[in-house]
């Protein structure tokens, strides 16, 4: 009974509802709330707020989600390790990618995970490298796909040298050039990404001393090649976002070698199913 209670506790959390938990959950709303508030009488602790606003979770309650987190982790590994050693597979792998990973690479690695391993589920969740990096230190997610450097405590199997590029309007004068000078980066408004999804751009500035002229910040990648075809500002992109490049934009190389290492975040306590899935991502796409 305690193994649920944790469940729902983190349900909650995460989805930030009794209702929407009990639904998930196949529960109704009070034995939500039951179970919530036997969690609390055990511990004696109260973990959330309810107000007009939603739950959140109280100063004690974020300490205790952290451990309620890893002991669902464990318990579900345990019996994915124990359906392993049976012979049999089952179990839910939570995937966390960014936009171009989820195009270009998603598809077929779910296509060939879904041949080898039929009874095991693999959810997507899509967000920021911080974000994502986050839930996996947590627990809320097994695996991620990200860009190093990464965060402490999570190991990082470098996957793929993804070339950078400067990307310009055609109606820009560096269009005309075969390639960027880096120091020409400070020069020209940037369009640059939103914190959070920056992490390679800010990477390369800093090994390069760039001091940029950043214009505006935008997260999601067809914005940003939207600004800059209309020659608002240019901005450094990777190869993978630039595979379907639309018309009046150029790519220009960069005069010395530019890259962002994808790759996927980790711990070391990787389930049975999540190391299967590590293994064909590893046998499809690492290149380093």
């Amino acid at each position: 009974m305690t193994i649920q209670r944790y469940e729902i506790f983190n349900k909650v959390v995460q989805l930030q509802s009794i209702t929407r938990t009990g639904i998930e959950l196949n529960l109704t709303q009070s034995a939500v709330s039951r179970a919530i508030k036997s969690l609390e009488d055990e511990l004696d602790l109260q973990l959330l707020l309810r107000n007009r606003s939603g739950i959140k979770l109280t100063r004690e309650g974020e300490k205790i989600y952290e451990h309620t987190l890893t002991i669902i982790h464990a318990h579900h590994n345990l019996q994915q390790e124990a359906l392993a050693l049976n012979g049999l597979e089952s179990g839910v792998i939570k995937v966390g990618t960014f936009a171009s990973v989820t195009t270009h690479w998603l598809p077929t690695i779910l296509k060939e995970f879904k041949r080898k391993h039929p009874d095991i589920i693999v959810e997507i969740f899509e967000d920021d490298y911080e974000s994502l990096e986050n839930a996996v230190q947590l627990g809320e997610l097994d695996c991620c796909f990200t860009t190093a450097p990464i965060k402490k405590g999570l190991e990082f199997l470098p996957l793929h040298k993804d070339k950078l590029f400067c990307i310009v309007s055609n109606n820009n004068p560096l269009h005309l050039q075969t390639a960027m000078c880096i120091q020409q980066l400070e020069e020209f408004p940037l369009i640059k990404p939103k914190k959070g999804w920056d992490s390679e751009v800010i990477t390369f500035f800093n090994k390069h001393n760039i001091d940029p002229n950043v214009k505006y910040e935008v997260s999601d990648d067809q914005s940003i090649i939207a600004l800059v075809q209309a020659n608002i500002g240019i901005n450094i992109r990777p190869e993978l976002v630039l595979k379907n490049t639309p018309d009046g934009i150029t790519a220009l190389e960069f005069e010395e070698e530019a890259y962002r290492i994808i790759g996927l975040g980790i711990t070391k306590q990787a389930s049975h199913a999540t190391r299967s899935f590590i293994s064909i991502v590893k046998e499809m796409y690492q290149t380093i």
